[in-house]
């Protein structure tokens, strides 16, 4: 297969987890081998028929810059998927290097190789709450959330007031589209339940509606509908249908997407609440994989 090489692409960005690390930028050495599907731009000449290198390697610049990563392996996966995913190459191979990471080593990093088939992902999207300290909470668990998954878009964040138990401070509530190669009840225990024992959230057995440092929910997962684990937890959530606060964050995500149940796209099952009483509340989540 015919590919096009992009040789020692020098770029500066947040990597790393030592404290050293946090704060200045490092210098990131990216090569890419992106593959043709036919060498049709060799037979005609014609600039049409050629991929487009200048252009994803504009994108990949943007997005190492304005991006965080802790590993040079997320960051080699973001760059691949950037690749294949947003502008179709049917192969790369990415390689990531840190100059003088390692004492007498010229650089360390790593080399992936990615096509289509890789990054068939579940599409997720999630709810998320709190009332304990809510502005830190919720920020932490999106921090969480794009250290341990693909976050693809974050909606608006509202504050709105608490159901069941009135007794309490308000929420803030949001939801959050990411993709996952993990299945549910792997989701659940590997990030769900990491997220809630990381910021300390207790239950009260004998209230469910009890104030929460963060509560996190499986909404939607692809257009599937199922149960699982040994609750079980229902997919898709019943909430959607019974609360604003769920409904009109995922709304703001996927207005289109039908209700594998209802039928109905989320955008008029947000229409059909009352939404006077949740505002929106300005958050700093800082810089985004996407």
């Amino acid at each position: 297969m015919d590919s096009i090489e992009v040789k020692n692409l020098r770029l500066r960005t947040l990597i790393g987890f030592s404290a050293h690390e946090l704060e200045t930028p490092q210098d990131v050495v990216i090569n890419l081998r992106i593959g043709l599907r036919d060498g049709r731009a060799g037979e005609t000449d014609d600039p049409a028929d050629a991929f487009n290198y200048r252009t994803v390697t504009k994108a990949i610049i943007r997005f190492v810059e304005g991006s965080r990563f802790a590993l040079v392996e997320k960051l080699a996966e973001e760059i691949a998927r950037l690749a294949v995913v947003d502008f179709g190459a049917p192969c790369v191979e990415v390689s990531v290097e840190k100059p003088g990471a390692l004492r007498r080593a010229d650089s360390a990093g790593i080399s992936i190789q990615r096509c289509p088939d890789d990054f068939r992902f579940n599409i997720v999207y999630l709810s998320l709450g709190s009332n304990i300290k809510p502005d830190s909470n919720i920020v932490a668990a999106v921090q969480f959330l794009r250290r341990h998954t693909t976050v693809l878009a974050l909606s608006s964040v509202y504050e709105t007031p608490p159901q069941g138990f009135i007794e309490q401070a308000p929420f803030l509530n949001m939801a959050v589209k990411l993709h996952t190669k993990r299945t549910p009840i792997q989701f659940k225990t590997e990030v769900i339940d990491r997220i809630e024992t990381q910021l300390k959230r207790l239950r009260d057995r004998q209230n469910k509606n009890a104030p929460r440092t963060i509560d996190l929910d499986i909404s939607l997962w692809n257009e599937d509908t199922f149960e699982y684990g040994e609750k079980p937890w229902k997919v898709p959530d019943g909430d959607i249908l019974r609360f604003a606060h769920v409904a009109i964050p995922l709304a703001e995500l996927a207005p289109d997407y039908a209700h594998p149940q209802a039928g109905l796209p989320l955008r008029e099952i947000a229409a059909s609440f009352k939404s006077d009483d949740l505002r929106r509340k300005a958050l700093e989540f800082g810089s985004t994989l996407r």
